[in-house]
């Protein structure tokens, strides 16, 4: 009897326990990064059509780079708060959904296999680190600004390789 009454007490209390195996999607990461994406593309654009002009150069939009740089800091610190809660989905999940996303080689080797309990805040780091790299590359060209040739490996690779592959996780997240 006490067998019984053990393991139909184990049933209940098992019942009202919720087991996560993926875990908790956060709108505002994943409108965050949408938002952010769109508008680097906005900016990569208009500083290809502004190429050559003093309005293309960095020095004129340092204030994008700034932006970009808290925008994702506060995104960074979300990520960090889910990770306390160690509910970042299973490496399977991650790998899946990167292998699915379009990114180059060269990004994919960049984010290499996450840590269960820590992927969306290595991710959004890697990001901050993109921004970094695109405004290098900016203050590099000088009075040319953008070029047209640069579109490409700014948005179909590097930082907007990164952002995919974040929205991409959190949208993992929440699908699954």
């Amino acid at each position: 009897m006490r067998i019984l009454l053990g393991l139909l007490a184990t049933i209940a209390l098992s019942s009202c326990a919720t087991v996560r195996l993926v875990p908790a999607y956060d709108d505002q990461i994943d409108a965050g990064l949408t938002q952010l994406y769109g508008d680097t593309v906005v900016f990569v654009d208009r500083m290809i059509a502004l190429k050559g002009t003093p309005q293309g150069q960095l020095s004129a939009n340092s204030d994008f780079y700034d932006e970009a740089d808290a925008r994702i800091e506060a995104l960074i610190v979300r990520a960090e708060a889910h990770r306390v809660l160690k509910d970042c989905p299973a490496s399977k999940v991650v790998n899946q959904a990167l292998t699915l996303t379009r990114l180059p080689a060269d990004v994919r080797a960049q984010i290499g296999n996450l840590p269960n309990d820590d992927c969306q805040v290595v991710l959004l780091r890697l990001v901050k680190g993109g921004f970094g790299d695109m405004r290098r590359f900016h203050d590099a060209q000088g009075t040319i600004g953008i070029p047209p040739s640069a579109r490409g490996p700014l948005i179909d690779g590097g930082v907007g390789a990164l952002l995919r592959a974040a929205i991409t996780v959190e949208i993992a997240k929440r699908a699954k």
